[in-house]
């Protein structure tokens, strides 16, 4: 064989295997799609083609798209952390609404200056955001608590709690529906390119981002989190603080996530108008499985689902067909990127075949 044969490595197969995996995922959610579609539209291919290239029909669908973005990449990390560290935690969602609301006590407070006060909102919603993660982690290592149980509940208790303060302290009579009182201008977050939509939580998004990617794949601390998730038993016998890290991991998703709240509140609003969960926690979940946990590429899903989002309001007001069809859409692409066999055998021949090829040339050798 020749020598120069150039033979891939394992990682660079698995990689391979990770992006057809996605884009087949993709492919058969778009045909369950098309077929769900037909059944209800007047004029399929027309909808169908809305669903496809709807977003970049106009500017303003276009911001909407990113606007739709910014939060995803706070829950996407946040959830990536965690699951990196092997732990079930889901009360990302919890977080993000435990973060608006606490961002939005301080948010009211006049007389602050405007630096000053964007970041004592984004304090306040990463501290609220880091409790509501942090108590589930805590009574994991301390109790033994089953975490996507106690998580799963520390939602709820964000949930109504956050809702009585707005809804009763906090609420403004004179609004003429359940909100809060008005933003202090200084709070509000400010606008990127002139545009309404577009605000400074978006380059924070980014920073946030490429901040947890370095954690956790170019320091000490990063390694503990995926060498626990990897072989829980395994760390604990490397001497790596096990339940320290889960506890400190949680505290950090929870940070996140409540200023993804934060940013996505003081960006878009100028008063809390939430009346229930956003979603963005349980999209972050999504976000996470597409992303096999890492934060590098976490911005690209949050596109495809800001991307997918946009399509169903197009969808909306060109057509009948319901927004569900969106969320049909993203469980089937769960579904089939989170199933370890699909494409399993494939992928183990290929690395198979690729170990025998280098072994044949290490002996022409």
């Amino acid at each position: 064989m020749n020598k120069n044969t150039k033979v891939s490595t394992t990682k660079q197969i698995e990689l391979r295997f990770s992006i057809i995996r996605t884009l087949l995922a993709v492919g058969i959610a778009l045909v369950f799609a098309f077929l769900l579609m037909a059944t209800v539209s007047d004029n399929v291919i027309r909808d169908f083609t809305t669903l496809l290239i709807g977003p970049l029909s106009s500017k303003s669908r276009m911001t909407s798209v990113i606007s739709k973005m910014t939060p995803l990449l706070f829950t996407g990390v946040a959830v990536s952390l965690i699951y990196s560290a092997g732990q079930i935690n889901i009360a990302a969602e919890g977080a993000f609404f435990a973060g608006a609301v606490a961002s939005t006590v301080v948010a009211l407070i006049e007389g602050i200056p405007a630096p000053i006060h964007i970041i004592l909102t984004l304090l306040a919603g990463a501290i609220t955001g880091a409790i509501i993660m942090g108590i589930p982690a805590i009574m994991h290592v301390k109790y033994n608590v089953v975490t996507i149980v106690s998580a799963l509940m520390m939602n709820y208790v964000a949930l109504y709690g956050g809702l009585y303060i707005i809804l009763n302290p906090l609420r403004d009579p004179s609004a003429g529906f359940e909100a809060s009182f008005s933003f202090a201008k200084t709070a509000i977050l400010p606008r990127l390119f002139g545009n309404e939509r577009l605000h400074i939580g978006l380059l924070i998004g980014f920073a946030v981002v490429i901040i947890s990617w370095v954690i956790l794949f170019k320091r000490p601390f990063g390694y503990s989190i995926r060498a626990i998730g990897a072989n829980k038993k395994f760390a604990n016998y490397s001497g790596i603080p096990v339940n320290r890290t889960i506890v400190l991991t949680s505290l950090l998703s929870g940070a996140i996530a409540g200023m993804g709240g934060t940013v996505e509140t003081l960006g878009n609003y100028s008063r809390f108008v939430y009346s229930g969960f956003t979603n963005h926690g349980w999209d972050g979940i999504m976000l996470a499985v597409l992303c096999r946990n890492n934060p590098k590429t976490i911005p690209f899903a949050a596109l495809f689902l800001a991307y997918l989002k946009t399509s169903a309001d197009s969808l909306n007001l060109t057509s009948k067909i319901p927004p569900e069809i969106i969320s049909v859409i993203q469980a089937i692409i769960i579904i089939f990127i989170a199933a370890e066999r699909f494409l399993a055998n494939w992928e183990h021949k290929t690395i198979v075949a690729n170990s025998q090829k280098s072994m044949e040339i290490e002996k022409g050798e």
